[in-house]
């Protein structure tokens, strides 16, 4: 289940960096067992983020199927509270099991679907739902506050210039030479971006804060898919994505210790961005990069630590960290680090706005007591500067 993985992913990249702030708060080299279970842990992370990138797209009814098939079919017991007396009946029936997965499967409901009762009907029994809805914890967003964001009402052309002029000695009564700079341009459209929530009347009805929690996911949901395509987008019916499309920076070695992304690299890649951008850059990568480096770190013997945290803000020699859950993790031939001004490299054409647009759906499944939320905004995004972000590559072999 995609829940479940993103739980477990955050569980092992917390695992890991336990193990390396302690190294950081005692000021001392990981031992040899903590540098084989972080390892084990990045490891880990790194399947466990392949298998939700595999399950996002997936068939949701057939991997309900699959998760269903794992459980023999035996009566489903009920938990009691702490005073012994059961929240619902003692068991349920075959069939109210069955026409359960009925309908998660189908949305087709039985008579079967009351507390104890066979396929011949009975009573409800009364249901409290309480006014608070637990979220899961939202997946790291960072282009979007980095980028500049602009309002479109139709394609827009944006000037960008390709190439330097050039200037040549001219004596006395010649003509001027050089040449002239080149220009070219880019095109902002809009892509479409996104989802349907359908709810019952009685969930509206039952769960006073449910529109307002609808809403809120809604916007998660479009703001995830768009990160994916501001980091990894082709630019072909799509937002155009920063990895394959900026500078190319430098292609590093792991460190003498193992590590994907070793300090000499990073120092490599900041004198690889030019001055011009320095002011306002910042670098872009995942938790578990951070992680990485951070381990890098503490088996350097540095006379200074280059990664720190202020007020709750990460840095990396000086210069701040952003977290993008979609950046790739480090891995031989990867691309785990961007470094640059993301602002005056990326551009983001929201048509008529950045709003995320709700829509009621309620007239077409209004007999079957069911109202359909339509969420949605029209983007897209287009790197304007690729000199103003630098990319950390990891030698492939």
């Amino acid at each position: 289940m995609p829940a479940t993985l993103k739980a477990r992913h955050a569980e092992v990249i917390n695992a890991a960096d336990a193990i390396v702030n302690m190294a950081e708060r005692q000021k001392r080299n990981l031992t040899t067992t903590e540098h084989e279970k972080v390892n084990g842990h990045l490891a880990e992370a790194g399947r466990l983020k392949n298998q939700m990138d595999a399950a996002g797209g997936g068939d949701r009814i057939a991997q309900f199927k699959a998760y269903r098939a794992q459980f023999p079919a035996l009566p489903v017991y009920a938990t009691p509270f702490a005073d012994g007396e059961p929240i619902v009946p003692k068991r349920f029936l075959r069939e109210y099991r069955d026409a359960f997965y009925t309908y998660l499967e189908s949305r087709r409901i039985s008579a079967s679907l009351t507390e104890s009762v066979d396929a011949a009907g009975g009573f409800a029994a009364p249901i409290t739902v309480d006014n608070e809805i637990v979220p899961l914890a939202p997946a790291d967003l960072a282009v979007r506050r980095l980028a500049t964001v602009i309002p479109t009402k139709s394609d827009r052309l944006i000037p960008q210039k390709s190439s330097f002029g050039s200037a040549a000695l001219t004596t006395e009564a010649s003509a001027f030479g050089g040449t002239a700079p080149t220009l070219s341009q880019i095109s902002l459209t809009a892509y479409m971006v996104g989802t349907l929530a359908a709810c019952s009347l009685e969930v509206l009805q039952d769960v006073p804060e449910f529109e307002q929690f609808v809403l809120g996911d809604i916007s998660e949901d479009i703001q995830q898919l768009e990160e994916g395509w501001f980091v990894n987008g082709s630019g072909s019916g799509q937002p155009q994505g920063l990895i394959g499309n900026v500078g190319a920076g430098v292609t590093e070695e792991p460190d003498t210790n193992g590590n994907l992304v070793s300090i000499s690299g990073i120092l490599d890649l900041i004198g690889s961005l030019s001055a011009t951008y320095l002011l306002n850059a910042s670098f872009l990568m995942s938790r578990a990069t951070s992680i990485v480096i951070r381990k890098a770190q503490v088996q350097s013997n540095l006379f200074f630590p280059a990664f720190t945290t202020v007020n709750g803000q990460d840095y990396l020699f000086g210069h701040p960290v952003y977290y993008s859950a979609s950046m790739p993790t480090a891995a031989r031939g990867a691309c785990p680090v961007l470094f640059g001004d993301v602002r005056k490299a990326y551009v983001i054409g929201d048509r008529g706005g950045s709003a995320v647009r709700l829509k009621v759906v309620d007239q077409m499944w209004a007999t079957a007591g069911t109202v359909g939320l339509i969420g949605y905004r029209r983007t897209d995004g287009r790197v304007r500067r690729s000199e103003a972000i630098q990319s950390y590559n990891v030698s492939a072999s």
